[in-house]
């Protein structure tokens, strides 16, 4: 991902914000039907976009979602 996004960087034309490039993290505490919920709601919103061919007003983006847990849950009290 990162060799891909250099190459990006390294065009001539390259304009982040016109080409609306964006790295977003966001963190959210979920049991693991939340967590199934959400990842099969976030599969079902990309894969609609995925069966778009190429014409010669689409250019081709990549997505890559990356999820692992970042901490562990609170201990009970």
């Amino acid at each position: 991902m990162v060799a891909e996004f250099n190459a990006y960087l390294d065009r001539d034309h390259a304009d982040p914000a016109a080409d609306l490039v964006g790295y977003r993290r966001h963190a959210s505490w979920l049991n693991h039907d939340e967590l199934a919920a959400m990842s099969s709601e976030l599969r079902d919103a990309i894969t609609s976009w995925l069966a778009n061919p190429p014409t010669s007003d689409r250019g081709r983006h990549l997505l890559s979602p990356i999820l692992f847990p970042s901490e562990e849950p609170p201990a009970e009290s």
